[in-house]
């Protein structure tokens, strides 16, 4: 079951992914959490997904493993571990918390956060929800 994150997620994606990774998809964290807010929740089926850019679409665990191995995070806070985990929860239909994508005025979208979470869903056949933010 996919559940819309928190303001602390969201605060924490923000931190991640917009503040520490130098991006300028929005000018604040007030801007970041109005379109979170305001986002909308999609259903991602696999044709749109191929739509998304800066997605891995790995197509096995040793693959994404791999992947994940080259992140920063790894391995204090992505690791064998948390790969299980992710693999456990999606698979047992627990709750996750959304991705993120990016969707610009021109259509395109990117994700932001969550890249890891879609792979798994669709290794294991499930349909992901994401959560869309409108930038501009």
């Amino acid at each position: 079951m996919w559940i819309k994150p928190t303001t602390k997620d969201l605060k924490q994606e923000y931190h991640v992914e917009v503040v520490l990774k130098g991006h300028k998809f929005v000018d604040s964290e007030a801007e970041f959490l109005k379109l979170a807010k305001e986002g909308e929740v999609m259903k991602l089926s696999s044709s749109v997904d191929r739509k998304i850019a800066y997605r891995s679409r790995t197509g096995s665990k040793e693959a994404l493993l791999s992947l994940i191995k080259s992140y920063r995070s790894y391995p204090e806070f992505r690791n064998e571990k948390t790969l299980d985990n992710l693999y456990d929860r999606i698979g047992s239909n627990k709750s996750m918390t959304m991705p993120l994508v990016l969707r610009y005025p021109n259509g395109q979208m990117r994700v932001l956060a969550g890249n890891t979470r879609l792979d798994v869903a669709f290794q294991l056949k499930k349909t992901p929800q994401v959560l869309v933010l409108d930038v501009k």
